[in-house]
């Protein structure tokens, strides 16, 4: 995730795994022939019958023609493959680019054993199971770029049963390829080091976001419904102001949590005591009317943004009295995402003046 302007270009992978080529099988025919004790000759014109030495061998049992398993963590040449979709992960199908990440490796020689894999439709089947999570919170080397893990073991390991292989679920079909690709690479034995054979092992890849709707496409442009509002007074209001118009702000965003009628979203506000703790900022100044600024993110990896992050508004106190007015009036904006006053409730839709504060409060 980037913010509005700020392109990420390159995103960190980290995981692993190894073992060894399974030695061809061979087989061992025996047979046997006819013997003629010395005592006796054969005359090319009698008729004579030639004895045979009768030899017994013994049936090979079960347990004897049982082949060792391969040498490799998983004792299999054919390991099934799965995937299961986390709870905090989006619901989509990710079928695709896991099968041609398994198709990528199969009869690849690359890592310090070879294996092919199998798709696994049932997740509890699956040897390796490929967990897609909305984001990675653990993992050896990791910090807010990573994108995959997995665990790196070598031929003498033997992998859990299943073994874990985390992605995050947020990119499109060919990045998710890609690094999935990496992290079965890992769980081969291979190293980012092997990158210069099997380039998708480098430690970063280029990524592509899944497309997002653009904020100005949203009807609703936040990623909650919790606002957090931090009152700056700094050489504005004095302190005995500031109970008063603490009590206008509050009654400004009321309007938004009691009237359901315009908003499609349950929402909350509640002051709190830094600007840090805060994703709303209001601000008194000797304007009137009201302007806010925002800041947006842009979550995919176009050049729009497609989430508020937080605001600031700036509410004129001229007209000391419509300071609620202008604090719902500026929210308003925010939250229907509006992009003229048209698209507002009465009465922010510039049908009428709003006359005095009881008036639109109604």
């Amino acid at each position: 995730m980037r913010k509005y302007q700020v392109l990420v270009c390159f995103l960190v992978l980290f995981a692993g795994c190894s073992g060894e080529a399974v030695p061809p099988s061979t087989s061992v025919e025996s047979a046997t022939q006819p013997i003629t004790p010395e005592s006796q000759t054969n005359s090319p014109t009698e008729n004579t019958p030639t004895p045979v030495k009768t030899v017994s061998t013994e049936t090979p049992t079960s347990e004897s023609l049982t082949p060792e398993p391969p040498s490799n963590p998983f004792a299999s040449n054919t390991v099934r493959v799965g995937y299961r979709i986390g709870d905090d992960a989006r619901n989509r199908s990710f079928k695709q680019p896991v099968v041609d990440a398994l198709a990528f490796w199969n009869n690849r020689s690359a890592g310090s054993y070879r294996v092919n894999y199998t798709y696994e439709p049932d997740p509890s089947e699956a040897q390796i199971l490929i967990q897609f999570v909305d984001t990675i919170s653990y993992c050896d080397g990791y910090d807010d770029s990573t994108v995959g893990c997995a665990p790196v073991l070598d031929k003498f390991d033997t992998a859990e049963d299943p073994t874990t292989v985390r992605v995050e679920d947020d990119y499109a079909a060919s990045t998710t390829r890609d690094i999935i690709i990496h992290e079965l690479g890992h769980t081969r034995g291979l190293e980012h080091s092997n990158s210069y054979t099997i380039p998708q092992m480098n430690a970063t890849i280029d990524t592509l976001l899944i497309p997002k709707p653009n904020l100005e496409n949203r009807s609703y442009g936040w990623n909650t419904t919790t606002f957090r509002v931090y009152f700056d007074t700094a050489g504005t209001v004095s302190s005995v102001e500031e109970d008063g118009y603490r009590q206008e702000i509050r009654e400004g965003w009321e309007y938004w949590t009691t009237d359901t009628d315009h908003l499609n979203k349950d929402v909350s506000f509640e002051f709190v005591d830094s600007r840090s703790e805060s994703n709303i900022v209001v601000k008194i100044e000797d304007t009137e009317g009201v302007r806010w600024q925002f800041w947006a993110l842009n979550t995919d990896s176009d050049d729009s943004p497609e989430v508020y992050e937080n605001s600031t508004l700036y509410v004129g106190e001229r007209n000391p009295k419509y300071i609620d007015y202008n604090t719902a009036l500026a929210l308003g904006y925010l939250l229907l995402n509006a992009d003229n006053e048209t698209d507002m409730p009465e009465p922010f839709d510039g049908d009428e003046e709003f006359g005095d504060t009881d008036r639109w409060t109604d």
